[in-house]
């Protein structure tokens, strides 16, 4: 009896083993297939609640419908069909994003263009041929720097309304920067400066980052630089650790210390 229920025991181990895998799989197949739908529903919930935004709905039931009748195959639309409907309703969503750009960039311009006249009034406010406005916060005695040169700065850089987008002050690392790199703001408004000196630069778009804007600054928007000018290097002495003339990230090239980073205030337009 021992010989026969031996054998028996092993079958039956064997068995469960194999019928424990076999469910394992059918519950990570399971897993699988809802991580993939899931995954595609909360994709296509971003996509709907983005193009609500400007005014495109979309009936859930119908989305529905469709996505299980190409699941199926047995779509009720032919492709011609399905893409002129698509590619009608992508026009669609491009127009309505265009006219929005406009109507932000229209309002940042006439926003800036009041706050530039109004504050060119204040009093240790100068403006340039160009239109820069500048204060001198802090006046040094040392030397001015040239197009060419290279000069290390701390610097907080912000929008009209106040909020601040850059400030090098919070690494406590100043930032090295190639002027000839630089926006036209810039490298017109460092040249003026001595170094040793702290100045607050008020910046029209046109010597920014003009209708097209930089990566978090919109288009037509003035921005307003507080400039600490900490160095200057003339171009044989400020290849280290400064790109003079290759294209980076958000703009042109530049170091910090040592390294090189990317920085949204490098850029020509």
């Amino acid at each position: 009896m021992k010989l026969i229920i031996k054998p028996l025991l092993v079958s039956l181990a064997v068995s469960a083993c194999f019928s424990a895998g076999v469910r394992a799989e059918q519950q990570d197949l399971a897993k699988e297939s809802y991580a993939i739908g899931a995954s595609m529903g909360k994709y296509l919930t971003g996509q709907m609640a983005s193009q609500k935004e400007f005014g495109l709905d979309v009936e859930l039931e119908s989305l529905i419908a469709g996505f299980n009748d190409a699941i199926n195959g047995v779509e009720k639309m032919d492709n011609d069909t399905l893409v002129g409907v698509l590619n009608a309703r992508a026009q669609l969503l491009n127009t309505r994003q265009d006219e929005r750009q406009a109507a932000l960039l229209k309002q940042l311009s006439e926003e800036s263009r009041d706050y530039l006249a109004s504050n060119r009034d204040k009093p240790g406010v100068s403006v340039t041929d160009s239109g820069l406005q500048y204060e001198v916060l802090v006046k040094g005695e040392g030397v001015k720097p040239a197009r060419e040169d290279a000069v290390t700065v701390h610097y907080k850089g912000s929008f009209i309304n106040g909020n601040v987008f850059q400030n090098t002050h919070e690494s406590g690392e100043p930032q090295r920067v190639a002027l000839i790199n630089s926006i036209a703001g810039w490298e017109e408004g460092l040249q003026l400066m001595p170094v040793g000196s702290t100045y607050r630069f008020t910046i029209p778009a046109e010597l920014a980052y003009g209708q097209e804007g930089m990566g978090a600054i919109p288009g037509g928007s003035a921005v307003i630089f507080e400039i600490e000018l900490i160095e200057t290097k003339k171009p044989g002495q400020a290849h280290e650790g400064v790109d003079m003339g290759k294209g980076m990230g958000m703009g042109k090239g530049m170091g910090m210390g040592m390294g090189m980073v990317t920085s949204p205030i490098l850029t020509h337009q």
